[in-house]
């Protein structure tokens, strides 16, 4: 075994390995105390939940993973939580997320469906000594060379690229491009997951996609991880835990110095694996007092999907999608014409498009649009409700 290897299996039998773990998630608490404003005791308690919530989401995708083997197995789409999600997950879209490991070559074979569905490679900077050195309570110090959640997304692709007439998929997902003319999606040396949004208009009418994926290459994969491996996996998993809290905290401060209106973040969205190539999403801070109401407006583009919705504070989703609260969408939306006026308020104003924020008076708010044909100009304004028309 090499030094490396040898380290992290020495700090996970003796306990290195966990201390460090445990002292990067209180890293991750300190965050919340730090990004709470003022102090807001209805922040401050969904931001420790939301904390718990993403190491449930690490545990998943990190310590529990386990890629492919040779036999064929089903590929995940997993829709949204009723409530809650990550960095204003969308309540039209699910996910995929399929762990792979790019020493390897995938076949992906299946249908396609009829939903719109984005695919990326999920490459983020993980340091090759990972698990064999210490971070710790300075663990946010070390975020600009190892954030698993600064998914960098080089290689995407649209799944019905890869479709026949009759729907059906196969392709290959890989680093090196095949010698036998296969379709082919690439993915880079420091790849960990194929992503996917699989994005509806209408998820009681349409079919999502069915995928499998087999890898092509012989390997062995103990049902235990190794105790390097697990010194591996603890050390992703906080620091994806930390990444995740760092990256929207700082995002939401800087929303925060411009309340009431959305922009087009290029470089936050980028930094948290978004996919500028095939949207544009605008984001904001929201705060709507009793008796206010924020008006949204912009004229409607061509464009294969968009929606506005409210979260809180932390970026979770105030939106159900399964009742259809807390956001409009481009296909449940009143239109005047060509332009869609949205309504925030705490009580009914009698117009069209209106979104009750319930229990809460300000959060993030944010516009996506999935392939739009010309760039939307969103505007918001701040008015009393009585003068609302």
């Amino acid at each position: 075994m090499s030094e490396i290897t040898d380290e992290r299996r020495a700090r996970l039998l003796d306990g290195r390995a966990w201390e460090d773990f445990c002292d990067t998630l209180k890293a991750a608490g300190r965050i919340v105390i730090r990004e709470t404003p003022d102090g807001d005791p209805q922040d401050r308690v969904e931001g420790f939940r939301y904390l718990t919530r993403m190491m449930l989401m690490a545990n998943g995708r990190v310590i529990e993973q386990r890629t492919p083997g040779t036999r064929p197995q089903r590929i995940g789409v997993i829709p949204p939580p009723m409530q809650g999600g990550m960095g204003v997950q969308s309540p039209n879209q699910d996910h995929i997320v399929q762990a792979v490991n790019p020493q390897y070559r995938y076949r992906i074979t299946g249908t396609a469906g009829d939903v719109y569905t984005h695919l990326s490679a999920w490459s983020p900077p993980v340091p090759d000594n990972v698990g064999a050195t210490t971070v710790g309570l300075d663990a946010e110090d070390h975020l600009e060379t190892f954030n698993p959640n600064m998914a960098l997304t080089p290689h995407t692709a649209y799944l019905h690229d890869f479709a026949d007439a009759d729907g059906t998929v196969d392709f290959i997902l890989s680093v090196d491009e095949p010698t036998d003319g296969s379709q082919w999606m690439s993915m880079a040396p420091t790849t960990r997951e194929l992503m996917g949004r699989v994005v509806y208009d209408d998820r009681t009418t349409q079919a999502r996609p069915r995928l499998q994926i087999q890898c092509l290459d012989e390997h062995t994969q103990p049902l235990t991880p190794e105790p390097e491996d697990m010194a591996v996996r603890l050390a992703v998993a906080a620091q994806l835990i930390l990444g995740l809290q760092s990256d929207y905290g700082g995002w939401t401060r800087d929303l925060l110095t411009r309340e009431n209106q959305t922009e087009y973040t290029k470089e936050w969205y980028e930094r948290i694996g978004g996919s500028p190539d095939d949207r544009i999403f605008e984001f904001g801070y929201w705060r709507v007092p009793q008796g206010k109401a924020l008006v949204v407006e912009f004229e409607e583009p061509q464009t294969q999907h968009w929606n506005f919705q409210l979260c809180n504070h932390w970026m979770e989703n105030l939106a159900n999608y399964a009742t259809g609260q807390g956001y409009i969408d481009k296909e449940n939306a009143v239109r005047d014409g060509t332009t869609v006026r949205i309504v925030v308020a705490h009580s009914d104003p009698g117009v069209p498009n209106w979104i009750e924020p319930v229990t809460h008076d300000h959060g993030v708010m944010g516009c996506r649009f999935v392939r739009p044909a010309t760039e939307p100009q969103v505007s918001c304004r701040l008015v009393d409700l009585e003068n609302l028309s």
